[in-house]
């Protein structure tokens, strides 16, 4: 059993309590994703979330303003999986992340925000897959959902798509670890930046 009750001087209950569940290597590469993932332009300093599954009932995630390029190991709180936990610290999207957790096998999620993706998303396109077949392999399938309709759709949505991609929010994605949701991140950026270029190509061309 986890003793929370006598927490080390100088620590708050919660602040105990997300160090007994994140441990401390886990804790420190999210730390590290987090630096490499804004390092990459593929999320803007406070707007960006980052979560990593636990467990089946908990989760962590990034706090409300948090700095992703800057993220300490603080700015980091464990809370659960449930929709109707509430869990005021915690990122403001939130309930997306809880929502994928319960919707399908993901071990990671980001909400981020690549320029390239999210340039074409604005205008209701999504990037061209065949433009470099292999590396969109890395990303899955995407789709576009407007900031309306993802409170009604995004559960039946994650269980098919891996990537959503909401105008003027940003590109919602989910892995199989911190790395492997980078990657997709890095890869949807790539092509999308490739399909503006070839856009740009064809009209001066």
């Amino acid at each position: 059993m986890i003793n929370l009750v006598n927490a080390p001087r100088g620590r708050s209950y919660n602040q105990q309590r997300d160090r007994l569940l994140l441990k401390a290597e886990q804790r420190q590469q999210f730390v590290a994703v987090a630096q490499q993932i804004v390092a990459k332009g593929l999320a803007l300093g406070s707007l960006g979330e980052l979560s990593l599954r636990i467990s089946d009932k908990q989760l962590a995630i990034t706090v409300q303003n948090s700095q992703l390029g800057r993220l300490a190991e603080t700015d980091i709180i464990t809370c659960s999986t449930q929709l109707d936990n509430p869990a005021e610290a915690a990122a403001p999207h939130l309930h997306w992340h809880r929502l994928l957790y319960l919707e399908t096998p993901a071990r990671a999620v980001l909400l981020g925000h690549p320029p390239y993706t999210i340039t074409l998303a604005n205008a209701g396109q999504l990037p061209d897959r065949r433009l470099m077949p292999e590396m969109w392999a890395q990303v899955g399938d995407v789709t576009l959902l407007s900031p309306e309709e993802v409170a009604a759709e995004l559960a039946a949505a994650a269980q098919r798509y891996p990537a959503i991609l909401i105008p003027q929010v940003g590109a919602l994605l989910w892995g199989n670890s911190l790395d492997d949701v980078t990657n997709r991140a890095e890869a949807l950026e790539y092509v999308s930046r490739l399909t503006t270029i070839d856009q740009q190509t064809r009209r001066t061309g």
